[in-house]
């Protein structure tokens, strides 16, 4: 026996020992998600051995932030999915033992991100029957979207059917509004019959999910009439119907809410014609027909009637599915809420005598009350009152009323509020910061300790100055900090003069500030100051004469300056065409002599930074906002060295900069080119190649694409859309700009194509801007190629490709100093 244990010692020992050394010629290390995952499973392993452990929460969560790592680590790599599904499930089994909802809903999370983000994942079919376990157990707590995820089958599509499916739908809607209160249970079933007819026109088409949707919702509102549970059943059946048949449709959303709403036991009362976001479930029993005399009407009529319904519909939800997301992100930008609330007046204004219009009123208005809470504007509240008081005043009889008056009370205390408690605050702020300014007593006085005020909620206008040239009048407002404001030109009419407003949000005026400047130049006449409601200050300018107009904030002091021209400062040739869009008007050579003589400072704009990465790279921890920054550098040395002139970098660090403040920085400086680079992205990764812009409008629909990703962060609504154009044609650099664009992606396209291959020429295009707007200098922004695309990523962050790239732009900018500098 001794003999044998020491045979097997040997043995085991020389298995060991070939193992190691396997591993070690192997060579592969282990990364730290695979380790990770490793250590997860031994404390799984541990804890399942361990009943008494297994008792306390601390145990379980030891192993599930271990589990989270995983996926932090390698978020897009291999171990990912293992890690988002080994989380879910040990969250699922903490839930067995504590039948908590919130650790019921993180196994879901969980869950749920592993199919969205890994749709094609060996852990797919695992993690749809963990979360069918998961609903069984407790289907009050179940979240039925988990169908939607599923993918579609594509379905061929039969116009001649869809076309019928659509009146069918029609002519039931017709049937559904028309249901007098106390009818009987044969007419419900007839409207409920026609809505299932439309699912039975076309199976596969566009109109099935919504057909089932109608008929669900109506058989739950006989259920609520004749309290029978076969219909609520019915209804039930033909939601998860449409959450199994149409995954991908609008219907498959609100299919899942409506259900979750069923088993929480607490049914809506749902109107007869719903919303637009919705799904389907088993088949039901054709029904039989009664009273086969069915009264149609007129098409015309009821499509256009239902197709108006249906759009405010569509908004509505639309505006809906935007605030839950808001909700989810725990959103704080001001500009994702205000397009949210201008979703839901869309809806009230594209039907505002409709059966959404009220609903979409009282959405906003609540809204506005959350834009207040979070940002605390005063506005806010007053648009709320305002979108009540249309719900009282249009629609007495809307089940909106009571909750809409109790609403409005509320906003009238908490304004009454906010009156009392800055009342005094005007007044410490104003002596704290007369304060400042005055001499130090020679006694000292005990210090107290400072009261806590309000006050910094509320910016204090200090100074107003003035500056007057020939053809440029300057008004400067002085503030103590950063300050909000609003703009609007009111035309001269009914004997009124032109007159600009600017209105300062949530401001205190100080008492050393007269309420009225005469200034009496050739632009501007005179200046009035007027105080309004909830802190808003009105600096009110009456104007002259003047060409155009620019608004705009500078730190350092802070102040918010105000410039008008008048018609001399743009007027470029005696024809006036001072917009530049026609080389033929510059054939004097005017601009490009004074542009080839006065090449002395150019502006570097690397885009994005801060907060804002801009586009995303195809690897992993790429970004636009570093590698530009990057090429800037670069950029700026080689035109030190080749050109010799002044480089003035708009960001050198990586800090958010504003778009339009980056054109501010070059007309401040009075620089002569302004160079903004960027990297594009695209969908497609297979998209790739260089391309210039410079501002202009366009109907391209690539040029469109790709300002509007690079237009996200500047904060510009539809409202300010007159005044970017006029900033647009008022530009009398966009022929010297689309000359310097062309030189230097010629340039650039000419000089890398010697050094790599699929090197491809976009070309030039043009496009609004932002970044460009205001400069007063020829100005062109670089796509440098796609940050989306596997190549033009891995070269963009090699050096050796952007020493070229900067040897290629400050080529192309010489060509255009040089043909320039040769015209007559």
């Amino acid at each position: 026996m001794t003999k044998m244990t020491y045979y097997k010692k040997q043995i085991w020992i020389s298995l060991l020992l070939i193992i190691f050394v396997s591993s070690s010629a192997s060579g592969e290390p282990v990364s730290p998600a695979q380790k990770k995952y490793y250590e997860t499973a031994a404390c799984y392993k541990g804890l399942r051995k361990n009943p008494v452990k297994q008792q306390y929460r601390d145990e379980w969560l030891k192993c599930i932030h271990s589990s989270e790592d995983i996926y932090k680590l390698d978020p897009n790599g291999s171990w990912a999915t293992a890690g988002l599904y080994l989380t879910g499930h040990l969250y699922d089994r903490l839930y067995r033992h504590t039948h908590k909802k919130n650790d019921y809903q993180k196994a879901e999370l969980y869950f749920h991100k592993l199919l969205k983000r890994f749709p094609s994942s060996k852990y797919r079919e695992r993690t749809f029957k963990a979360l069918h376990e998961l609903h069984t157990k407790n289907p009050i707590f179940a979240d039925f979207h988990m169908e939607c995820l599923r993918p579609q089958k594509k379905a061929i599509t039969n116009v001649a059917k869809e076309k019928e499916a659509r009146g069918k739908y029609f002519k039931a809607e017709y049937c559904a509004t028309n249901i007098p209160n106390r009818s009987s249970e044969t007419e419900w079933l007839r409207c409920v019959q026609r809505f299932y007819e439309v699912y039975q026109c076309d199976p596969d088409g566009r109109w099935a999910a919504a057909g089932l949707f109608q008929t669900a919702i109506l058989y739950r509102e006989l259920y609520h009439h004749t309290q029978k549970q076969q219909y609520a059943d019915q209804s039930e059946n033909l939601l998860k119907q449409i959450l199994k048949q149409f995954p991908e449709s609008v219907y498959c959303g609100k299919s899942a809410e409506t259900i979750e709403e069923y088993y929480l036991k607490n049914p809506p009362k749902i109107s007869l014609i719903p919303s637009v976001t919705l799904t389907p479930s088993d088949k039901i029993e054709p029904l039989r027909k009664k009273n086969s005399q069915i009264y149609h009407p007129e098409p015309q009529n009821i499509s256009a009637e239902s197709e108006k319904d249906a759009g405010a519909r569509d908004r509505y939800f639309r505006a809906e599915s935007c605030y839950k997301n808001l909700i989810r992100e725990n959103s704080n930008h001001e500009e994702e809420w205000y397009a949210c609330i201008s979703t839901f007046i869309e809806a009230y204004t594209f039907d505002p005598k409709g059966r959404w219009a009220a609903a979409a009123l009282f959405r906003a208005g609540r809204l506005n009350q959350e834009c207040y809470r979070r940002f605390g504007q005063i506005r806010y509240l007053n648009e709320a009152e305002d979108y009540f008081r249309r719900i009282i005043n249009h629609f007495p009889e809307s089940d909106y009323i009571t909750k809409t008056k109790k609403l409005i009370q509320k906003i009238q205390i908490l304004k009454m509020k906010v009156l009392q408690s800055t009342s005094k605050s005007k007044k410490k702020l104003i002596k704290k910061e007369s304060q400042k300014t005055a001499p130090e007593s020679p006694v000292k006085k005990i210090a107290k300790k400072p009261e806590i005020t309000k006050a910094s909620a509320y910016t204090l206008i200090q100074k107003i100055t003035w500056e007057t040239k020939s053809a440029h009048t300057r008004i400067i407002v002085r503030t103590n900090q950063r300050v909000e404001y609003s703009q609007y030109l009111r035309k001269e009419e009914n004997n009124k003069p032109e007159c600009l407003f600017v209105d300062f949000e949530r401001t205190i005026l100080s008492e050393q500030i007269p309420k009225y400047f005469s200034i009496h130049d050739s632009l501007v006449n005179d200046l009035r100051i007027l105080e309004k409601e909830d802190h808003q200050i009105r600096v009110a300018l009456q104007l002259n004469s003047y060409h155009h107009y620019k608004i705009y904030s500078l730190k350092n002091p802070q102040r918010v300056i105000i410039d008008i021209w008048s018609q001399s400062k743009k007027k470029l040739t005696k024809n006036g065409h001072g917009n530049g869009l026609n080389a033929d008007y510059l054939k004097n050579g005017a601009i490009a002599r004074q542009l080839a003589l006065g090449i002395k400072r150019i502006v570097i704009d690397a885009g994005h930074g801060g907060k804002d990465g801009g586009a995303v790279g195809f690897f992993k921890g790429v970004y636009e906002k570093d590698i530009v920054l990057s090429i800037a550098k670069r950029l700026e040395q080689k035109i030190l060295q080749h050109i010799q002139c002044e480089v003035i970098l708009t960001r050198s660090n990586d800090h958010f900069l504003p778009l339009d403040k980056r054109s501010d920085i070059a007309n401040s400086n009075k620089a002569d080119l302004f160079i903004s680079i960027h990297t594009n992205a695209h969908p497609n990764h297979s998209v790739y190649g260089i391309e210039t812009y410079y501002l202009n409008l366009t109907t391209d629909d690539d040029a469109i694409r790709v300002a509007a990703l690079e237009n996200e962060v500047s904060g510009k609504k539809m409202s300010d859309l007159d005044t970017i154009l006029h900033d647009l044609m008022q530009n009398a650099k966009i022929n010297e700009s689309s000359r310097l664009a062309g030189h230097v992606q010629n340039s650039v396209f000419q000089h890398l194509k010697k050094y790599y291959q699929f090197i491809k020429d976009n070309g030039v295009k043009q496009a609004p801007f932002y970044v460009l707007m205001g400069a007063e200098m020829p100005a062109i922004l670089i796509e440098i190629g796609f940050i989306s695309n596997q190549r033009d990523c891995r070269r963009m962050t090699n050096p050796a490709f952007q020493n070229h790239l900067c040897d290629a732009i400050v080529k192309g900018i010489n060509d255009y100093i040089k043909i320039t500098s040769a015209q007559p």
